[in-house]
């Protein structure tokens, strides 16, 4: 069996928002490309963000065997699924230890993911 790896994301903080100066973020992680879950869980739920704002995950501990891929998405009209933007995604493997990553997206939108690497 291979030993189990996991990740702790800490926060989300808003350097600069997409095109229109606010996102609705929420994320879709997926773990060693099995079926990928919606952080907030409801579909028309999302983290309101702002330049200057930071998103404070409380207990999002994010297990895998070899990698777990988090993405960030913006989600302007709640009524529709459709109408996501992709702003960046980062993946986590079995020895990154603990820091941020700067995501930056074409459309403007530049985000620091802080985590903690458990074991």
């Amino acid at each position: 069996m291979q030993k189990l790896h996991a990740v702790q994301i800490t926060s989300i903080h808003c350097e600069e928002a997409s095109e229109f100066t606010t996102d609705e973020l929420f994320l879709v992680c997926q773990a060693d490309g099995l079926l990928p879950w919606r952080i907030p869980a409801a579909i028309n739920e999302s983290h309101h963000m702002q330049k200057g704002d930071t998103w404070y995950l409380d207990n999002l501990v994010l297990n895998f065997q070899f990698e777990v891929l988090v993405t960030l998405w913006d989600h302007d009209l709640n009524y529709d699924p459709n109408l996501l933007t992709y702003l960046q995604s980062t993946d986590f493997e079995p020895g990154s230890g603990s820091g941020s990553r700067k995501l930056k997206n074409w459309n403007g939108a530049v985000y620091t993911v802080s985590y903690t690497y458990i074991n």
